[in-house]
């Protein structure tokens, strides 16, 4: 017995162990595919996906390119009854270009709104009036809407000047508390 224990023993040596490769190589490449495709690339810090204007900014000369001739939309929010900025939500929407306020009318479902019909007919006669500058070949119209303005105005003001056909339209930034 002793005989064939050892005999068992050195036959179990001599064979190999064969492991078999292909199923692992199978698995390896599903999970390098798996991987490839779940993976999320890091984007670049600091990247800003937006088209910003070329004809803005800082000229040759260093100093800012302006125009005098630029029509800035100004939607306040204002008290009833006065002309003065609020922050109460009981106030209405104010309607200004320059020094130009705009008169309210009723709209379909009772309430005063700005005018923006005249809006439209000032913004066709300063577009022209408007003279070409090596900056701004048409108008720009900056849109500046207050904190609590609601959207809708934001976009009949917006609907107005591209009715009018203005192509160089931009909204001003929020204003920042110091």
């Amino acid at each position: 017995m002793a005989n064939e224990g050892k005999k068992l023993q050195r036959e179990a040596m001599d064979e190999e162990v064969e492991i078999k490769m292909t199923p692992m190589i199978d698995i390896i490449f599903q999970l390098l595919i798996f991987f490839m495709l779940a993976c999320r690339f890091k984007t670049q810090e600091g990247e800003l996906k937006a088209f910003l204007p070329k004809n803005r900014g800082m000229n040759t000369a260093g100093t800012p390119a302006i125009t005098l001739q630029e029509v800035r939309v100004k939607l306040l929010w204002v008290e009833k009854g006065s002309y003065r900025e609020t922050s109460n939500k009981k106030g209405r929407v104010l309607l200004k270009v320059r020094d130009i306020k705009f008169p309210y009318v009723t709209d379909d479902r009772g309430n005063l709104v700005p005018n923006y019909k005249k809006l439209y007919k000032y913004v066709c006669s300063a577009r022209d009036n408007f003279r070409p500058t090596r900056s701004y070949k048409s108008l720009p119209v900056i849109i500046d809407a207050r904190k609590l303005i609601p959207f809708e105005h934001v976009v009949f003001a917006l609907n107005e000047c591209v009715r009018a056909g203005i192509k160089e339209i931009t909204f001003a930034a929020p204003e920042i508390d110091y």
